[in-house]
């Protein structure tokens, strides 16, 4: 259809104002906006009103974009976006500017999707970009970037012994025999099944060691890792993006089958314990769409390994989106406790087969199952918290003592599976990890619940609020550093590199924020410079984890930062009572880390508080 030349569209009207739509934040489309008072931004709030007729200019950059999107078109093996950032490069380059120049583009030249992050032109495999899309591999290609046979086994054996039982998903004896299978005859593999054999080497690989002699002809093999960062992490990043990969050969967006919901859910899991929770959020989406379409939650008269099979990935699914529900305080998945669905049976691999299921048994002991469905119980449970905590009731007191009640009958659950008389078990480490995992999620729950009550200034303050909060927080840095330190905990350091350490994070803003309401009354129940002293090892812990971790990384500057603005032996005369007030705030606000994944945000020079910290802000 022509266009008559000169006419105009109508404009568009904005939603949102241009900060909340750079930030995906909610916007109430007040002048300024609330989003942007709490942020001190009221100058920039704006709603700039757009038309769609294209100046002679646009009409160019469009030109260079659509080039630029066939140039990656043949670079991946799906459809898929590129970043605005390389088509940014791309259009620059049309216009004869040089690629440095680029990165004087205004800001909304940055693509904000979890599903691809900028590459680097000159490295594909970017060390910090396990999801970004590398070049189009054919599957010969991609058979061979596996490690070789003896590396492979050595990992996968590795995954089963010290990372399945955490996210047990996977029935061992029929991996096995799928991977025998492929060993066998590699061309005939399932290429969702190769992007799952991907993730868990990955996994596995960023848990080790670069020391391990079993690893070093392998690692020797392949490009240097870049500075600070370990060589097994490049690595495990590297397998990772050649998951997705195979997942995207497959046309998994439309294409999918059970090996594609359990390659899937390796994946997400993967990024919330490696990278960041956020990152797999789009994803998690799709698994849970993909997961309904296959029936998963359903019993479909299969055999009763295909049954567990089904169960367990269902389960799974549920667990990781008990990171969401915790990290992102209003985000309501109750909708999920409507989808009926069974359980998981509480017994090991080899107590199932083709002919039926063993009764579980009835010791008390743990199965590989156990830890699984008491995360299960713990999403039933943080759901009902982020209902509570998101609505009118989060001030009614009678329900706290309810919940905080039955958290505590979930910790004495633990207790009993997973220790020796109230102590580690010296036979058994595992057990013991499984309890410090389980504890963080208790632990961060009990920070959600007490929050409302825990400062004094509060109207609905609560002495045992302030309690729970402060023994809580020294709980979760107490968890960090035995993960971090304990011989018996070694083979799960990995741990910190992803959701824990959040968690830790969050635990070290609120514990501050007790602390400086607790000084001003000169409590002398508790000692402060112990709990200052924590936070401060905590701070040094976080910069050498760093090198493996963004999270790691970012909690870093964060906690700096924090620090330099509570130093209490240098606070001037007369600023107690402002610092009260402004970290009862940051408390408040504390537990939606939305902007906080994105530091560029942050104003890491302004001298305000508030204005540094409003990362929380909801």
């Amino acid at each position: 259809m022509a266009q008559v030349s000169g006419s105009r569209r109508r404009k568009r009207k904005t939603v949102n104002c241009e900060e909340c739509r750079r930030s995906k934040l909610r916007c109430d489309r007040q002048h300024p906006c609330g989003a942007c008072k709490r942020r001190r931004r009221d100058a920039s709030c704006s709603y700039e009103v757009s038309t769609d007729v294209p100046s002679p200019a646009n009409t160019h950059r469009t030109a260079a974009t659509a080039q630029a999107s066939t140039v990656f078109g043949n670079r991946v093996g799906s459809p898929c976006t590129p970043s605005r950032q390389n088509l940014a490069r791309a259009s620059a380059s049309q216009q004869g500017l040089q690629v440095s120049e680029t990165d004087q583009l205004p800001l909304d030249t940055h693509w904000e999707t979890v599903l691809e992050r900028p590459a680097p032109e000159s490295d594909a495999y970017d060390a910090s970009s396990p999801l970004s899309i590398g070049l189009r591999m054919s599957l010969q290609e991609i058979i061979e970037s596996l490690p070789p046979k003896p590396c492979c086994d050595y990992l996968v054996s590795h995954f089963f012994k010290n990372i399945s039982t955490l996210f047990p998903i996977l029935h061992g004896p029929t991996f096995q025999k799928q991977y025998t299978r492929f060993m066998q005859r590699p061309p005939d593999i399932d290429i969702p099944w190769l992007a799952l054999l991907f993730s868990m080497c990955s996994l596995a690989l960023n848990t080790m060691d670069e020391s391990d002699p079993r690893l070093a002809r392998y690692l020797s093999q392949l490009p240097s890792s870049p500075a600070q960062v370990p060589a097994t992490v490049y690595v495990s990043r590297r397998l990772l993006r050649t998951a997705m990969t195979c997942l995207l050969k497959d046309n998994f967006f439309v294409n999918h089958k059970f090996s594609t919901f359990e390659a899937l859910l390796m994946v997400i899991y993967n990024l919330s314990h490696n990278e960041s929770v956020d990152q797999g959020w789009a994803l998690l989406g799709m698994a849970l769409n993909i997961g309904i379409a296959l029936r998963c939650n359903v019993d479909q008269n299969l055999s009763p390994i295909e049954t567990e099979r089904r169960r367990r990935c269902w389960a799974g699914l549920l667990t990781l989106h008990t990171y969401q529900g915790m990290l992102f305080r209003d985000v309501d998945m109750s909708y999920l406790l409507n989808i009926k669905s069974s359980l998981p049976a509480n017994v090991n691999d080899s107590d199932i087969t083709d002919e039926g299921k063993l009764h579980p048994s009835s010791r008390g002991e743990p199965t590989q199952m156990s830890v699984m469905l008491d995360k299960v119980r713990l999403f039933r449970l943080s759901t009902e918290i982020c209902r509570h905590i998101s609505g009118p009731s989060r001030l009614d007191q009678h329900l706290l003592h309810e919940i905080d009640t039955a958290i505590a009958q979930e910790q004495k659950q633990w207790d009993f599976t997973y220790m020796v008389d109230g102590s580690p078990s010296i036979l058994d480490s595992t057990s013991y990890a499984y309890w410090c995992v389980l504890q963080t999620y208790a632990h961060h729950l009990y920070l959600l619940l007490h929050r409302p009550f825990h400062h004094s200034r509060s109207s609905l303050f609560l002495p045992t609020s302030r309690e729970r909060c402060i023994s809580s927080s020294k709980a979760l840095i107490s968890i960090h550093r035995e993960l971090y330190e304990a011989p018996l905990l070694r083979n799960y350091l990995w741990l910190l590199s992803g959701v824990t350490s959040l968690k830790a994070l969050h635990a070290a803003v609120a514990l501050n924020s007790c602390l400086q309401d607790v000084s001003s009354v000169i409590d002398s129940t508790y000692d402060l410079d112990s709990l200052r002293e924590e936070i401060e090892n905590m701070v040094i812990r976080m910069k050498d984890l760093s090198g493996r971790s963004n999270i790691c990384s970012r909690a870093y500057r964060i906690l700096r930062h924090l620090q330099s603005q509570t130093g209490t032996r240098d606070t001037p005369a007369g600023s107690v009572g402002t610092q009260e007030t402004q970290f009862e705030t940051l408390f408040d606000e504390w537990t939606d880390i939305r902007e906080w994944m994105d530091t560029d945000l942050i104003n890491w020079v302004g001298g305000n508080l508030d204005g540094a910290f409003n990362v929380f802000a909801p």
